[in-house]
């Protein structure tokens, strides 16, 4: 359960809000510093305040289950509305949320720093509605070529994967005799950690272990690079060859992806 904020906590808890349509997550930050006046509270009957004040409010509000029945459609409907929630921008009609994916614990310090996207990945990968932000997110590992991102791999791999990677928005594209894209070995290794050795895909154990003590599965982006997927750990999932094949060229493609969004909590949508 979460707490709240009190001015020398040096860690809070920052709600986060499934994404509208399917789009990505948003996070109640301080996007516009910390003494501009934020919008929370109930759908029908919003208030504002400075950053910390609306969010130790929201938090009070959830812990407290605060809730309340109000008239809507020219008071021909009555609604239960909570608290615990906010407007995604100043205006009065922007997007009302709550925290329906959950709470993240991050430092205070890092809070002007942080996206929605660090917040959101944080809790697909501890697949639960609380998650710590912490360590920090591992830097990028860039590897130019197939051979030093397979040794990188491995040297990462060994070592035990203890950070969530910060992977690339936008990988480098490298020009060949065909296109090739600058990896991110952090990434790599992170996938094939958390697969535990099965393909997340048909759920079969990898077909055999490679020299380098790894299981010899495949790190595939469910939105291809070549379609401007991102190389970050939410995109990415370690599948056997027979279906990374099938996800490349197989009829039922589009439906092993979109399977793959249900059987893997660190997925979103791009």
């Amino acid at each position: 359960m979460i707490t709240r904020y009190e001015e020398s906590d040096e860690s809070v808890w920052i709600p986060v809000a499934q994404g509208l349509d399917g789009g990505p997550a948003r996070a109640f930050l301080p996007s516009r510093g910390f003494q501009d006046a934020y919008r929370y509270g109930y759908k029908a009957e919003t208030v504002t305040a400075p950053y910390f004040e609306a969010l130790s409010e929201i938090q009070q509000a959830y812990i407290d289950g605060d809730s309340r029945i109000f008239l809507v459609n020219k008071g021909t409907k009555k609604e239960r509305q909570s608290r615990a929630c906010w407007r995604h921008g100043n205006k009065a009609g922007a997007p009302h949320l709550g925290p329906s994916l959950g709470w993240v614990a991050v430092a205070v310090s890092d809070l002007e720093k942080l996206s929605d996207h660090e917040l959101e990945t944080a809790l697909r990968v501890a697949n639960k509605k609380f998650a710590t932000l912490s360590p920090p997110l591992a830097k990028p590992v860039l590897c130019r070529s197939p051979s030093e991102l397979d040794q990188e791999v491995a040297r990462i791999y060994g070592e035990g994967v203890r950070e969530i990677p910060m992977g690339q928005g936008v990988p480098e594209k490298l020009e060949s005799t065909t296109h090739v894209f600058v990896r991110d070995a952090q990434v790599v290794a992170f996938t094939l950690q958390k697969a535990q050795g099965k393909c997340e895909c048909c759920q079969q154990p990898a077909p055999f272990v490679k020299a380098s003590g790894l299981p010899f599965l495949e790190v595939h982006h469910v939105k291809r690079l070549a379609s401007g997927g991102s190389d970050r750990v939410s995109n990415a999932v370690a599948v056997c060859p027979n279906c990374h094949r099938e996800l490349h060229h197989g009829a039922r493609a589009k439906d092993l992806a979109d399977e793959l969004y249900t059987l893997v909590q660190r997925l979103i949508r791009e």
